[in-house]
């Protein structure tokens, strides 16, 4: 896996993690989010690496479907840009008004925390 679609599975980890096993929730946070090989969480746990292997195509299909089917993460992305673009703009606005300065970071805390 290259690191681009390790971070996306880390990311759906993120949003859909919770509906896997505890087992697969072990094996992928392994993989997804402390980058062991299949060799090291073999040996974490027990599992042969055909069957770490296995067991990660497995979330990875889980993950993918989820994303899919209630698309959390594209949303949040979507979100992201767009509070990202207003955020852009209230601060050119705060530079070229300097007396709405305090009421414009309001607005920005406001704007950060919808992504919390």
């Amino acid at each position: 896996m290259n690191y681009d679609e390790k971070l996306n599975m880390s990311l759906l980890f993120d949003f859909y993690g919770d509906i896997l096993t505890e087992r697969q929730k072990e094996i992928a946070s392994l993989s997804f989010e402390e980058d062991l090989s299949l060799r090291e969480i073999s040996e974490i746990t027990g599992i042969t690496p055909q069957g770490v292997r296995d067991a990660l195509n497995k979330c990875k299909n889980i993950l993918t479907d989820m994303e899919y089917k209630l698309g959390l993460l594209s949303k949040f992305s979507e979100n992201k840009k767009n509070t990202d673009y207003i955020i852009e703009k209230l601060n050119a606005m705060k530079e070229a008004n300097p007396l709405l300065s305090e009421e414009i970071d309001g607005i920005i805390s406001v704007a950060e925390k919808m992504l919390d």
